[in-house]
This record gives C-alpha cells, structure tokens and sequence, in this order.
C-alpha cells in the first residue's frame, strides 16, 4: 500500500501580526455541511481522487464539498470512537463482521437507493452481493469496496514445495535448507488467528464435501465459539507459538519481499500476498520489484473471504455527500485506481474485468520468466474462482462468544 503525502493548512497565530490569519480563512470550509468526513484503514484509498470527487459533486448538486480523512490500525477502532464517542464520521469502511454488528447497534444509516443501488443490474460482481448477504442481509446500508481471502503465503525457495492445507502450517512439519531453520509467521489478530486455528481443527468435517456442501459446513465452522471449540484453538495457538512462530504486525511481507526473513509460511491477506507479488512500493516509499517466489494458496480444508465496505455513520453530519461518493468510487475509472493503490480488487463489476484481463493478456510483462503455474497462482490469487470461493467462509459478530474468544487470544498473546 502506497504511502501517502497529505496536506495540512496551518494557522500561525503570531500576536504582532494578527490581521494575518484572514489569509487562511481560505483553507477550510465554511461549516460541517462542506466537509464529507471518512474513517477507515491507512493507504486503503488514493486520496488523489478527492479532489476529482469535489469537482464531480459540484456538477452534480451544484454544491461544495471537501474531503477529509482519520485513519484506523484495526476496526474494532470504530467501536472507541463511533459507537463510544459518537465521532460525526460521515463514512466508515469496515469489514464484514464489523457491519453486522453496527446494524446490530442500530449505529448505521441505510443507504439512498435512488443515488447508489448495489443491487443494479451488472454493477457488482454477484458473488460478492451473495457474500455481502452474509452480514447485511437486506443489502441496505453496505457498499462494498475490496474484497480478498485469507489464506497462507509461502517462501517457495524456503518450503521447498507447493503448499496446499493447514497441515503445511498447524501440522508438525518444520522448513529447513541446510543449517537453516525457517519460521512459521502468525498474524497479530485475533480473528484471523482464530478462524485459521478452527479450520485446522475442523478439517475432518470438511473432508469430501464439495460446492454448497462445503461452503455451508465452513460457514458453521466460522460461527462457532463454544468453549471447547476455543480451547482446542488456544491448544493449536499456542503450538505455534511455542515452535517459535513469528508474529506479524503488517510488515513480514514486506520482508519476506525483500529477502530479510527467515519466514518460510505466514498467515496472509491475498491482498497483501498480491501487493508484494508485483510491483510495489515498500515502507520507505520506494518503488520495489515483486517477489516471484512467493506463492498463495487458500488450504484445502477452507478459507475466509471478506468484504470491506463503505457504510454511512448514524452520527453522520454530511449523508448526501455520503451517498454520492459512494457512487463515485462505484465508476471503473475510480474502482480500477482505488484497486491499483491499495493492492486488492474491487468487486466492482467494469472493473474487476478490466483489471482481470489486464493480468491475463500480460502487456507489462509481469510474469516474465516466472516458474511454471506462478501467473495462474497469481491470477486465482487476486481473482478466486468459484471452487475457492465455495471453500471460504465470512466473518461473522461472535456475539455472546466474544468473551471467550478474547479471553483465549490475551492467553495466547
């Protein structure tokens, strides 16, 4: 994810010079009404759009608007301060379990369906309004945005071999060449560490069954949090931990890319596995090329896919700006630079096609003396087809289980 410059107007109030500061009235808008106010995770939207959107909403409505936005480091953030503080966010962009239990707060406002109608003909990818669904059943207060699976990423020159089940990380199976001794890298967060954990543990359930079968039964999997099935978690966990794994904090792709790691495996974001794979820009704000020998699989047994998307705050101030800019970034010029910025794909129709084709028909010449398979790994990893997708389940509120589930991870942490 690219970094972003931003810039700020500063005000310096200098007591000699005090007629000075009617300079910079300028700078800000008059009153709330003109400003759309975002909150959402870091280097997730390019911000270069913003000022394309104020001048698209003037022609529209004939009125003014200023783009303004706070980012998160994790989405339980919008409980501090939405749901705690009533911050007058306008916008906010969390994940799929998140939404669920915002509309279960009554803390959302549903969105206008004469601006932006998710359910259009052709508009979104399907599958995607199929899997939005899952926490917002009615499709009345999401817009999606980027979806992706939850899967392992591995260091081929590190393992050896492909890798294709939770066995290859939860199993009792090291990576090593020579003297070397290669890690297991685990994901600080608790859902992701959860949902992989009862997967692994689940996998008998899931063993010979196909299609709807295996989505339903993965599904169950998600939702569950008894105790027993959260203490066999902690026990897979807590194995990992014990064989030295390597915790993650968003940075283990950047140096497995640059081959400062002794990672051979990690649980992963296919967006974050993808954005590595290709050109990228690492965390110093230098242009990298991508790293071909790291390879994506979401495991035979099951995977998760998510949604991030767009909803519009109870405490929203700006709600028409809101639900035009939702269907702004909606437009394929805007979705296709949104997924090139942030590294994953958005489930918009136009431009998931396009950015589909641009991979497959190769013109820059990405997967140039790759090994064999690598652009079909690649391609299924940005784009999953629908035998993946079949084996993900969705992220769900864990409710009354959250406690549990909570308790467990602070064990293990």
């Amino acid at each position: 994810m690219k970094k972003v410059v931003k810039i700020i107007c500063i005000v310096l109030c200098v007591t000699l010079l005090v007629g000075i500061a009617s300079i910079f009235a300028g700078c800000n808008p008059k009153n709330r009404n003109e400003i759309l106010k975002l909150y959402m995770p870091g280097e997730y939207i390019d911000e270069d759009i913003f000022e394309e959107f104020s001048a698209w909403y003037k022609e529209q409505t004939g009125e003014t608007v200023v783009v303004q936005i706070d980012e998160f480091d994790a989405v339980e953030n919008i409980q501090t301060v939405v749901e705690g503080g009533r911050a007058d966010y306008d916008l906010l962009c969390p994940s799929d379990y998140m939404i669920e239990y915002l509309i279960g707060k009554e803390l959302l406002i549903q969105v206008d369906k004469n601006i932006i109608n998710i359910e259009d003909e052709g508009l979104f990818k399907q599958e995607y309004i199929t899997t939005s669904r899952e926490f917002d059943p009615n499709l009345l207060y999401s817009v999606p945005y980027m979806y992706g699976t939850l899967g392992l990423a591995y260091d081929i020159t590190k393992t050896g071999r492909k890798l294709d089940s939770w066995e290859d990380y939860f199993g009792d199976v090291s990576y090593s060449k020579g003297d070397a001794k290669y890690k297991k890298s685990l994901k600080d967060s608790v859902r992701d560490a959860y949902a992989a954990a009862c997967l692994y543990n689940a996998r008998s359930t899931t063993a010979g069954l196909t299609g709807e079968s295996l989505k339903g039964q993965i599904q169950e999997i998600f939702e569950d949090t008894k105790q027993t099935t959260v203490d066999a978690a902690k026990s897979a966990l807590l194995s990992l931990k014990e064989d030295g794994a390597v915790w993650d904090t968003d940075n283990v792709k950047y140096e497995i890319a640059a081959g400062q790691s002794n990672v051979a495996v990690a649980l992963m974001w296919s967006c974050d596995a993808g954005y590595v794979m290709n050109e990228y820009e690492d965390e110093d704000g230098n242009i990298q090329e991508g790293y071909k020998d790291l390879w994506y699989v979401v495991p035979k047994e099951g995977g998760n896919v998510y949604i991030d998307s767009f909803v519009i705050s109870k405490y929203a101030v700006n709600t028409k700006a809101a639900n035009y800019f939702l269907k702004f970034i909606c437009q394929k010029d805007i979705a296709v630079q949104n997924s090139e910025y942030a590294g994953a794909i958005s489930p918009v129709s136009e431009a998931y096609d396009e950015l589909l084709e641009y991979y497959t028909v190769d013109e820059d010449g990405l997967f140039e003396g790759t090994a064999e398979g690598w652009k079909e790994m690649f391609i299924e990893t940005m784009f999953p087809s629908t035998e993946t997708l079949n084996r993900c389940g969705v992220m769900k509120d864990f409710g009354e289980g959250k406690n549990r589930v909570t308790t467990m991870w602070g064990n293990v942490r």
